[in-house]
């Protein structure tokens, strides 16, 4: 009876080691595509602003953010799958002060933030400066907390 109940407490316990690391590992896959989907919006979004000649036209008026958000398949063409990943994408001017109404923007902040299941939430955002081509140079790129 003894040894019964032993290796009763012993499954039991592997039951469970076994189902927290199974959890463990799905919050971990999760936060890794909603990652990964967070910087897949600001790469698309980089291809589109280097398209664009005057950035002006992106923002709007002065002091004003643009904003794009839906879920990735909406956002980004071309990508199969059943994603839950909802991702939104902001640009604001962070070009030097002082600015004049006249100068175009140089630099650009493209945030690009991602929610997916299980409360998964990632945002990263680029410091992007307008070259003397239609080339975007990536001044700087981080992980938001």
């Amino acid at each position: 009876m003894m040894t019964i109940t032993l290796l009763t407490a012993l499954v039991a316990s592997l039951t469970l080691a076994t189902v927290t690391e199974t959890a463990v590992a799905a919050n971990y896959r999760q936060a890794v595509e909603t990652f990964y989907a967070a910087e897949a919006a600001v790469e698309f979004a980089l291809q589109e602003i280097a398209r664009v000649e005057d950035w002006s036209d992106l923002i709007g008026e002065a002091g004003q953010a643009a904003f794009v958000e839906g879920t990735f398949q909406d956002l980004v063409p071309g990508v199969a799958g059943g994603s839950t990943v909802h991702v939104a994408v902001w640009l604001a001017d962070r070009s030097p002060e002082p600015k004049d109404d006249a100068a175009p923007l140089r630099v650009l902040s493209v945030v690009g933030e991602a929610s997916g299941p299980r409360g998964s939430h990632r945002a990263v955002e680029v410091l992007v400066e307008k070259g003397d081509s239609s080339a975007v140079r990536v001044l700087a790129w981080r992980e938001l907390p």
